[in-house]
């Protein structure tokens, strides 16, 4: 069965064709699509991956993968546009490869083959990864990638998954009734790391009643890093802000043996 990889290109709409090949650019055979709904929270290990399911109607999808695809109904990439690739895509079966192209995947230096011991000097080439920077399993419907950052170059809008809060958004938190904010700390000492945090934590506040709120207020003080009287949290710094956030998050916990105090780096909802 022929694989075909297709590129885009910048500043223009179409995918073109760049290549046909029997050769598998992939080894699906030892790939392992076994993802974890994405979360913020939550740390993958290297051959892990975040996954979004339902893909297609999530709002990201390219008009690319929701009609099938036939190779003649795309241009044939010209040898000018090969250096303004945005990212490419393999196509193998049902599934998707999609990497994303800058200067580092060009190399254009003088090179000689094993199998042909002549020097080449005319013959820039463009490498592709062992690891694609997404997959789209066009069958089950599901998009994977590693990295979020990687995977919004290519399916735009796809940073709403990791929304930072708003100026707004941000300044209303610190005006909790809860925290008792330090007159020099302002917004713009809040950084971006307890901004994505202030956004998840925002809806996580909406949702627990008054008693709760008291409940998770207690359970931070007890870990003890914040000062924490008549009913406020001192707020001097943005590691300050960050217990309570973690907090907020019920990421503390104690161990059953020895009764160490922890943070959860990483969350998965089991």
């Amino acid at each position: 069965m022929a694989n075909y990889i297709y590129g885009k290109v910048k500043r223009k709409q179409n995918m073109f064709r760049v290549i046909e090949t029997e050769t598998n650019v992939y080894d699906i055979g030892q790939l392992n699509l076994n993802g974890i709904d994405y979360n913020p929270a939550t740390l993958i290990e290297n051959e892990e991956f975040y996954q979004v399911t339902s893909f297609s109607t999530s709002g990201f999808i390219l008009e690319f993968l929701q009609n099938d695809i036939d190779s003649v109904n795309h241009d044939q990439i010209s040898q000018a546009d090969l250096k303004k690739l945005s990212f490419i895509c393999t196509v193998q079966t049902n599934l998707y490869f999609f990497q994303i192209i800058n200067s580092s995947f060009y190399i254009s230096k003088k090179w000689f083959s094993i199998e042909e011991l002549t020097i080449q000097t005319e013959k820039p080439i463009i490498t592709i990864n062992p690891c694609a920077d997404t997959i789209y399993d066009k069958q089950s419907d599901i998009l994977y990638f590693k990295r979020l950052p990687a995977a919004q170059k290519i399916f735009k809008g796809m940073d709403q998954l990791y929304r930072v809060a708003t100026e707004d958004e941000t300044q209303a938190f610190l005006n909790n009734d809860f925290l008792d904010v330090n007159n020099g700390f302002l917004t713009n000492n809040v950084s971006v790391p307890n901004r994505k945090r202030i956004a998840l934590v925002n809806e996580t506040l909406s949702r627990f009643t008054n008693d709760e709120k008291q409940a998770i207020y207690d359970y931070t003080n007890q870990y003890g890093h914040v000062t924490y009287q008549n009913g406020k949290f001192k707020i001097e710094t943005d590691d300050d802000l960050k217990f309570v956030l973690w907090g907020i998050e019920q990421r503390f916990y104690t161990t059953p043996i020895g009764a160490e105090k922890r943070v959860a780096n990483s969350i998965i909802n089991i």
